[in-house]
């Protein structure tokens, strides 16, 4: 059991992540300061220096906190799926979906790649995603949905293809249209590894 001591420490800094994802959605990171984060959690400046190092690190502290709502939100899509295959596709769009919301393109997106250098940002989205996703081409290649040798390297490339998707989503004048067209896209190649079109390639 946690001290009352504690719980007022994780209570700061739930608070203070919590704002500086608002203020990074909101203003970008070069242009939000941490005394704009530190009175949006209603906390001193020195608390904020007591919980994170820099505003780098309470950055990737916002970063992880919109990267766990999108694996929320792409678990809880496909909860009502009733084979591997309607999970994933359910998954994929709702990660498509996502990719539309400011909030989510400012931090990840935009900011992410020069706030943190790209190696950083690309690792942190391998950590949140691209084990999820491995786990869920496995499942379809066990029950038979997809032919693959190797689930792993498909997750590789997989998440090459989601990531410059949402990329290209969020550079995108007109964001819908773009979304639609990298679902398209982004199925077809998945459907590419259904058994019956590996037979048709096979054939010819």
């Amino acid at each position: 059991m946690l001290s009352r001591r504690d719980e007022n420490a994780a209570d700061t800094r739930r608070a203070l992540v919590e704002g500086a994802a608002k203020l990074f959605a909101a203003n970008g990171f070069e242009n939000t300061s941490t005394d704009q984060i530190a009175a949006a959690a209603r906390v001193t400046k020195g608390a904020v220096y007591h919980h994170f190092a820099n505003k780098r690190a309470l950055f990737q502290a916002a970063l992880e906190l919109v990267d766990e709502q999108t694996v929320a939100a792409i678990a809880a899509s496909s909860r009502s799926a009733t084979t591997p295959w309607e999970a994933v596709v359910a998954g994929l769009n709702a990660f498509l979906d996502r990719c539309l919301d400011p909030a989510y393109q400012q931090i990840c997106f935009r900011d992410g790649p020069t706030a943190l250098g790209f190696v950083q940002w690309w690792e942190h989205g391998e950590r949140h995603v691209e084990g999820a996703l491995e786990a869920a081409l496995t499942a379809l290649r066990e029950d038979g949905s997809i032919i693959t040798a190797d689930a792993t390297a498909l997750s590789h490339v997989l998440y090459g293809s989601l990531s410059a998707a949402a990329l290209a989503i969020t550079r995108a004048e007109d964001k819908q249209t773009a979304r639609e067209s990298m679902g398209r896209i982004l199925f077809e190649l998945l459907e590419g590894r259904r058994p019956d079109v590996e037979k048709r390639y096979v054939a010819s």
